[in-house]
């Protein structure tokens, strides 16, 4: 048996790629995943389908030629070489084209998934809740070996030292990460004390963070009786969980931030209230004495006795021009009564009455010429003291007597 080295075997393998005629320019269909444009200029990413992925580059001279932008979840037909890469022990595609062609299955399933617990309102901005501003626990969950634990362990501590920190460690990616992560947010987010949750983990690509797009896991958010800071890959990088989440944090760094509060600034801030509220009480305590000074110099607060004089007088002044306008009215009361009087009294048809006269009633109405009355009319005389009934027995006009 030879005994080849690790360098050997891959110049094999590199041989045995390259006089495969069927690889060194063919064109794949498949679905992108795990892209990335390196501040190089060259782009990174893997194609699968159902049953395997295959690694690829595509070189920056190349990508600037590309029309769209790709990413995650996009059906492609990339056209290209594949080798194997000697330095990294994996086999890749080196593409010169990629053309798309479609959505990718997995991502057309997570639209739909987005769609759906959207409409049901999870993601609905009136559900988001408000971070404490001075949280006594926060609990964290994420993997236990990841940096995301130390950033976000460092960050508080530097912070806030008081703070508690309650850690529930659970895997972030892989086989059974989602229901580990779900367990691990129920319980911390119910422990006694916790304010907040932060649920993060570092940066991958879009199959690193497949388990928070997971339908449990975002109605766990939901139903989690405390804020949810969702802090999971980089800034770029959008899960289900984030738009589940009370708050949004580009890192885990950033999430620490938000949910700690700097404890040298509050200290800070409390100073500088106290002082303006002092300030203010003083300032307040200052405007009330000068003000009070004042009033007190002014003549009517020296001699307040003199108002109430002055007030008694013009009360006894008034009540005088009242009686007078009183005594004035009630004279002019009594005149207007007594001309009232008078002419009641020429207006009374028994003052004739009671000087000799006689009212001649015919048929009961009063008569008033003699062109009223006939020879042989019935009429009644009403006198002063009663009524005499009578016969005309003739008429006379004036000074003139006709007899009719």
């Amino acid at each position: 048996m030879e005994i080849l080295g690790v360098f050997e075997v891959a110049r094999v393998l590199t041989g045995i790629m390259e006089a495969e005629p069927r690889l060194r320019l063919v064109c794949i269909r498949g679905e992108l995943a795990n892209c990335k444009a390196h501040p190089s200029g060259h782009f990174y990413f893997t194609m699968k389908d159902d049953r395997a992925q295959l690694r690829g580059v595509m070189f920056r001279s190349r990508f600037r030629q590309v029309a769209f932008a790709p990413k995650d979840g996009d059906m492609v037909l990339v056209t290209g070489q594949v080798a194997f890469y000697e330095p990294a022990g994996q086999v890749q595609v080196y593409a010169e084209r990629v053309e798309q062609i479609g959505l990718g299955a997995q991502l057309l399933r997570l639209q739909e998934l987005k769609a759906r617990l959207e409409a049901e309102g999870l993601f609905s901005p009136e559900r988001k809740r408000p971070l404490p501003l001075v949280p006594r626990r926060v609990g964290v969950v994420t993997s236990a070996s990841g940096a995301a634990l130390r950033d976000i362990i460092q960050i508080a501590r530097r912070r806030h030292p008081p703070v508690d920190l309650l850690v529930a460690p659970a895997r972030v990616q892989g086989q059974g990460a989602a229901e580990e992560i779900v367990r691990q947010l129920l319980r911390v987010a119910r422990a006694p004390g916790v304010d907040v949750v932060i649920l993060g983990r570092g940066g991958g690509g879009q199959e690193d963070l497949s388990a928070f797009n997971d339908e449990a896991l975002v109605r766990a958010i939901a139903a989690s009786p405390v804020p949810v800071v969702s802090a999971i890959g980089h800034e770029t990088d959008f899960t289900l969980a984030d738009f589940a989440a009370d708050h949004r944090a580009p890192t885990p760094s950033a999430a620490a931030e938000i949910c700690v509060p700097n404890l040298l600034e509050l200290l800070s801030r409390v100073r500088e209230l106290r002082g303006r509220a002092e300030g203010g009480v003083r300032r307040a305590v200052y405007d009330r004495r000068r003000h009070a000074s004042q009033l007190a110099g002014r003549p009517p607060l020296r001699r307040p006795m003199d108002i109430v004089q002055a007030r008694r007088d013009r009360l006894a002044q008034e009540l005088r021009l009242l009686q007078h306008l009183g005594r004035a009215g009630s004279a002019q009361r009594r005149a207007a009564l007594s001309n009232l009087d008078l002419r009641l009294r020429a207006l009374d048809p028994s003052g004739p009455l009671r000087r000799g006269y006689a009212l001649v009633l015919k048929e009961g109405e009063a008569v008033s010429t003699v062109g009223a009355l006939r020879v042989g009319d019935q009429v009644t005389l009403r006198l002063q003291d009663g009524r005499a009934h009578s016969r005309i027995e003739g008429v006379a006009r004036g000074e003139t007597e006709d007899v009719v």
